[in-house]
């Protein structure tokens, strides 16, 4: 938990302090308990404007340190917007304050560290040094922070600054957002990248390339096409002809005649061209004797999506997205696809699709859509493929240009960027609609489907920013487009409505017979399901927006959260899900369990998951103000 400083030792401070408080709160009777106890601190604690750029390394460096600091990982003592902190032996100050879901919220350019009472700009190396972990932890951690801002600076450098991107389009938009995780410091890790790696596949530049390609024998090849198992080659070669057009198609059929093969023993399959170029030395053996053979770059070009493994198809738009695995590290994670997931991924679309398509509640509001995962190919798991789990394999997702207007349609993370204006990406639509107006109606569009999700089928899905896409008219919000389900979708046996829908997942892979929960989709207690919604939607999503509208708008964040609560309950007064089921999701408890992101980082675990506790602005409290009282008294540190 944190701590929080000794009393003010200033008497006179501390009743001016408490005088000013309580005429705040008493001039406010009107206002939601959340947005009280905000504006009063806002009234008496003087934020400091943000006057100097952020550069890169600063702003690794802060995301870092409010990471270190939400997720318990280092103490801290905060006061009047002012946090006091140490790691290892240094002693460190920052501007800043505590957002809604304990988020940490430090000044740009505020971190000083406390040396002969002059403030000295932290350095990078010398806070991964004083971190307690291992040693390999730390030379690893130290490399992913470097590349993160080798990258950031090499992109202003290469990139013509666009005064706007407003008016991109979905595509384009995937490219032009280059800003990256806005909380995990080593967002731009991409461990393996070259300079020349990143100019060729990163999102940023939004360079065009062919896939390459390699035939594989089909006695090695596991596929899924839609909800179909194995395919003939009859079945085979109209699948690929369809995806890849009869020119292409028949551009590798030759490539295989020329070196000896036939389509009655061999298939196709893709390879990012960065991972062909980083495994294909490991693949003498299956090479040398023709399980896998290597035909060249063909077909269509691509360029990276956001996620930079997902690749979205540049000659035909409205052709599938390729998700492709990458040997590389982001974020918090290695890019490979789970082996299990690959082939699973079109029963759990069709899965989604089926409650969707017969539920009366998303007919009536039509404002959820999903983009399918409707193929899925790898190798099957013999000797020489053991070592090359999830290196190697393919999912093809519908695009979202197939059904949606490019120009109407814009990636979710768009909502919480500014532009070279200074003024964010929104400032149109929010000019137009107002904060609230504008926040309740997203709200209704993309929160209250995923929950109804939740609630009423009893599915989770992982709806961070990168997973949504946003429909609009003109800026209004009108309908929530999701994607990725294949390694993101959780649920509990016991709280699914339709039981008889669930996939038969033991005749899809071996490794899901008899195994235990929390390790693939099925979990253990509902509370896995909550903390998924929460995380995804909430604590690493809107609360970025939160934070957007209240340093652009001054829009309060006490009532930006409840506004989100009281769509919330307006959906639980519907009467579309009953309050037994609603209730079990315990969306409004007071503290609640979040995932650390960071600290997964410093374990040596790779597969086990860390949490730590926060408090909820979305929880109902019989006795909400002694309750608002108390945390205003928390981060004031004043006594009544």
């Amino acid at each position: 938990m944190k701590h929080i400083l000794n009393p003010l030792d200033n008497h006179q401070e501390f009743h001016q302090l408490n005088e000013a408080l309580i005429l705040q709160t008493k001039t406010i009777e009107k206002i939601n308990p959340l947005e009280r106890k905000e504006r009063a601190i806002d009234n008496i604690i003087k934020h400091p404007k943000e006057t100097e750029k952020e550069n890169n390394e600063q702003r690794v460096i802060r995301q870092m340190i409010e990471a270190l600091l939400f997720e318990n990982i280092i103490k801290y003592h905060y006061q009047s917007g002012i946090f006091i902190f140490s790691i290892g032996r240094n002693s460190y100050q920052a501007m800043g304050y505590i957002g809604g879901f304990n988020r940490i919220r430090l000044t740009s350019n505020s971190i000083k560290q406390k040396d002969n009472s002059q403030g000295a700009k932290p350095e990078l190396k010398k806070i991964v040094d004083e971190l307690i972990t291992s040693q390999s932890i730390k030379q690893q951690l130290q490399k992913e922070l470097e590349q993160t801002i080798k990258l950031c600076d090499w992109n202003q450098q290469q990139e013509s600054l666009l005064i706007s991107r407003r008016h991109l389009h979905y595509r384009e938009l995937e490219s032009a957002i280059d800003e990256g995780h806005p909380y995990h410091p080593c967002f731009k890790a991409r461990t393996g990248f070259s300079l020349e790696d990143h100019a060729l596949y990163g999102p940023e530049q939004g360079n065009e390339f062919q896939l390459q390609w390699i035939a594989i024998r089909r006695y090695h090849l596991k596929q899924r096409i839609e909800l179909q198992g194995e395919l003939n080659y009859h079945e085979d070669k109209h699948f690929w002809i369809t995806e890849l057009g009869i020119d292409c198609w028949a551009i590798l059929q030759q490539r295989m005649l020329d070196k000896g093969l036939n389509w009655e023993e061999y298939s196709l399959l893709p390879i990012h061209p960065w991972q062909w170029k980083n495994i294909h030395s490991s693949l003498k053996e299956p090479l040398s004797q023709q399980h896998l053979v290597y035909l060249g770059s063909a077909g269509d070009f691509y360029q990276a999506s956001i996620s930079v493994r997902t690749l979205l198809n540049v000659t035909h738009p409205q052709k599938a997205n390729i998700k492709l695995p990458m040997n590389m590290v982001n974020s918090s994670s290695l890019r490979v696809l789970e082996e299990h997931s690959i082939c699973t991924a079109p029963l759990l679309s069709n899965w989604l699709s089926t409650l969707i398509n017969n539920d009366p509640f998303f007919q009536k509001k039509t404002s959820l859509c999903i983009l399918p995962e409707y193929a899925g190919i790898r190798p099957q798991s013999e000797t020489w493929t053991e070592k090359f789990s999830g290196q190697l394999g393919v999912i093809f997702r519908e695009s979202v240009e197939l059904k949606h207007p490019k120009e109407n349609v814009i990636p979710f993370v768009a909502l919480m960027v500014t532009e070279a204006d200074n003024q964010p990406f929104i400032h149109p639509w929010i000019k137009r609609f107002g904060c609230e107006e504008w926040l309740s109606q997203l709200v209704d569009v993309a929160i209250i489907p995923v929950w109804h999700l939740l609630v009423q089928h009893g599915i989770a899905i992982e709806a961070h920013a990168q997973n949504l896409i946003l429909s609009h008219e003109k800026g209004w919000p009108v309908k929530i487009i999701v994607r990725d389900f294949h390694e993101s979708l959780e649920y509990v046996e016991d709280y699914i409505t339709s039981p008889e829908l669930i996939p038969d997942f033991g005749n899809l892979e071996n490794c899901y017979i008899d195994s235990n929960e929390d390790l693939y989709y099925w979990m253990n207690n509902k509370e896995a399901l909550r903390e998924l919604f929460v995380d995804t939607l909430f604590v690493f999503n809107l609360s970025e927006l939160a934070n957007l509208l209240k340093r652009h708008y001054k829009f309060n964040e006490g009532k930006f959260w409840e506004i989100v609560k009281s769509r919330l309950l307006h959906y639980k007064k519907s009467g579309y899900t009953s309050d037994k089921r609603v209730n079990e999701m315990n969306i409004h408890g007071g503290l609640i369990k979040t995932e650390s992101l960071l600290r997964k980082k410093f374990s040596q675990e790779k597969n086990k998951e860390y949490h730590h506790t926060i408090n909820n602005p979305l929880s109902i409290s019989s006795d909400i103000d002694k309750h608002i009282n108390n945390e205003i008294k928390d981060q004031l540190n004043v006594s009544y």
